[in-house]
């Protein structure tokens, strides 16, 4: 009798293994997300900081200083979404605040974190312009 239950729970301990392992799943592509998130986000403040080094010195153009003042915006969502994520029901409010910024209009996450089609057809977009113009500083021969 005692073998019959041993093996009852071992085939028990098994089952919830695979289980809690198939529940993990999204839970970490989610932290992924996240991760990749938070990477470009800082990649982008890089770029930022030295715009504004770049400014100070008067080397920066109107598009550069642009491109940094957007991210520097991002960079304060960022900041009020930490602040939140300090207080008490976080796990609560976090997704409410998301929400409800999605509803009135406001883009509550910063931009590594929202997924927009827009953004993916311009950048491929701009590889197809980058690729057009390798080609006319660098002329093929065929054309001699």
């Amino acid at each position: 009798m005692k073998h019959y239950i041993i093996r009852i729970t071992q085939s028990i301990k098994r089952q919830n293994s695979a289980a809690k392992h198939k529940a993990l799943i999204p839970l970490k592509r989610s932290l992924l997300a996240v991760k990749q998130g938070l990477a470009q986000e800082t990649r982008e403040t890089k770029v930022m900081l030295n715009t504004y080094k770049r400014f100070t010195k008067g080397q920066a153009s109107k598009l550069e200083m642009e491109e940094a003042n957007k991210q520097f915006v991002d960079v304060i969502r960022g900041l009020g979404l930490g602040i939140l994520a300090v207080l008490p029901f976080s796990p609560i409010t976090l997704p409410f605040v998301v929400k409800l910024g999605e509803r009135i209009g406001i883009n509550v996450l910063p931009s590594a974190f929202i997924v927009d089609l827009q953004e993916d057809k311009m950048v491929v977009i701009q590889q197809d312009i980058l690729v057009e113009s390798d080609d006319e500083i660098h002329p093929t021969e065929d054309k001699i």
